[in-house]
């Protein structure tokens, strides 16, 4: 005797193929293993062990969805370099021209790399503005953070460096280094935040000050995943000097991140810098303050 089963239930077959094992699940939780003996006129029928011959319509059967294998990463420029690694460059560029001539252009690049033991972060950036055929604005900074991690440990010890350049400051670079121990505060699938500890040193090349300073080390970072392809990252971190009690400097960094749906791949990115020193000299501000629009795609 045939059985014809034939709800509104949904069925999930693996491994179908005529006349071998499989198993059918259905939408309550239970299980049918038999073997598929015959699949045709948009049935599917099987031989339980207990139950006989059981048909089952394919209209009341999910059909097998099969996870498409992720592409390799082939690393840059399909060489092999920074295999697995995120990597990502930005472009902004504006410009107007009638009684004056505008321009400003910006360009940058970030490497990022995560596993169990070991998070890297890689930045650099250049910008330039041009008002009236003179420049305005020509500065350039790279960076890195070195993160060492224990697996199933929220804490971590950490190292970072930093290149400053600027056309338009006392000095003409700045170079700084430090390191210490840092904290993972929050954790979620779509927000982390980690707060540092540490200590370092700075040092200004041609400009009044060529000492080498001691400075401490406080920082937060926030990245928020507001949905697939939009997220906000936010980055603080305060340097007071050991030299001098009361004088510091302080890096805010904000990034609003949309990716274009219309651009496959592409992203749009408003990013807002500011820096702060209480200690600047000469031509230098105390408080510099950027922003740029941009593009921001894979490489």
């Amino acid at each position: 005797m045939k059985k014809i089963i034939n709800s509104g239930a949904f069925f999930l077959i693996l491994n179908v193929s005529v006349a071998s094992a499989t198993e059918v699940v259905l939408s309550n939780g239970d299980i049918l293993n038999g073997e598929i003996i015959e699949n045709e006129n948009g049935a599917i029928t099987l031989k339980h062990p207990a139950l006989g011959i059981i048909v089952l319509a394919n209209a009341v059967i999910k059909p097998i969805e099969v996870e498409k294998p992720k592409p390799v990463d082939a690393g840059v420029l399909n060489t092999g370099f920074l295999q697995d690694w995120k990597r990502s460059a930005e472009v902004g560029v504006n410009g107007s021209e009638g009684n004056t001539r505008n321009m400003n252009i910006h360009a940058g690049t970030q490497l990022k790399y995560e596993n169990d033991y070991k998070r890297w972060n890689i930045e650099a950036a250049y910008n330039n503005t041009e008002d009236s055929g003179e420049i305005s604005r020509s500065d350039f900074f790279a960076k890195f953070t070195r993160d060492f991690l224990t697996p199933g440990d929220s804490r971590f010890y950490f190292t970072e460096g930093r290149y400053d350049w600027d056309e338009f400051e006392d000095w003409d670079y700045r170079i700084s280094f430090g390191g210490g121990l840092g904290e993972q505060l929050v954790k979620q699938d779509n927000w982390r935040v980690l707060g540092r500890l540490g200590l370092g040193f700075s040092k200004e090349f041609g400009g009044e000050d060529a000492e080498w300073v001691p400075e401490g080390l406080i920082g937060i970072e926030s990245d928020w995943k507001i949905a697939e392809r939009n997220a906000l990252v936010f980055k603080n971190t305060l340097y007071p000097s050991f030299r001098e009690v009361g004088e510091f400097r302080n890096i805010s960094e904000l990034s609003w991140i949309i990716g274009l749906d219309d651009l496959n791949g592409i992203d749009l990115k408003l990013g807002l810098l500011n820096e702060f020193d209480s200690n600047a000299a000469g031509d230098s501000r105390k408080n510099d303050f950027k922003y740029n629009l941009s593009l921001v795609f894979g490489i």
